[in-house]
């Protein structure tokens, strides 16, 4: 067994400001250059990446892609200072709550109970 987390940022008003797919969907953007590239690597439409992008902007209040339109090498999109910026704290932060959360679990799980193989096909669980 082992546990699992899922963390997002809400603003005041309880928007969505931030979360483990959301950050993804903003490392995809700036690892394919391109918010359509982003979108078509997540498998997801356009649109969905575009709304979730703006989502974000408005709920943050901040700018967090930039794009460039069109033109005979098409349009590219990259991350703003900012957006890169809540992103390294949004993994410092998860990465602290799953230390915990991994400690936590194994004092409650792992340090009463163990399993024991007494012969071949028996498992048994005893408690100290």
């Amino acid at each position: 067994m082992h546990p699992r987390l899922k963390l997002w940022i809400e603003t005041e008003d309880g928007r969505v400001a931030l979360s483990e797919w959301r950050v993804g969907l903003l490392q995809a953007v700036a690892e394919h250059g391109s918010l359509v590239a982003a979108a078509k690597a997540l498998g997801i439409p356009h649109r969905t990446a575009w709304q979730r992008i703006q989502q974000m902007e408005s709920s943050l209040g901040v700018r967090l892609v930039e794009t460039v339109s069109g033109g005979v090498g098409g349009g590219r999109s990259a991350l703003t200072p900012a957006a890169q910026e809540f992103i390294r704290k949004y993994e410092v932060v998860r990465a602290g709550l799953e230390e915990l959360v991994g400690e936590r679990f194994r004092h409650a799980f792992e340090d009463r109970t163990r399993i024991e193989i007494r012969d071949v096909g028996s498992i048994a669980a005893s408690r100290p």
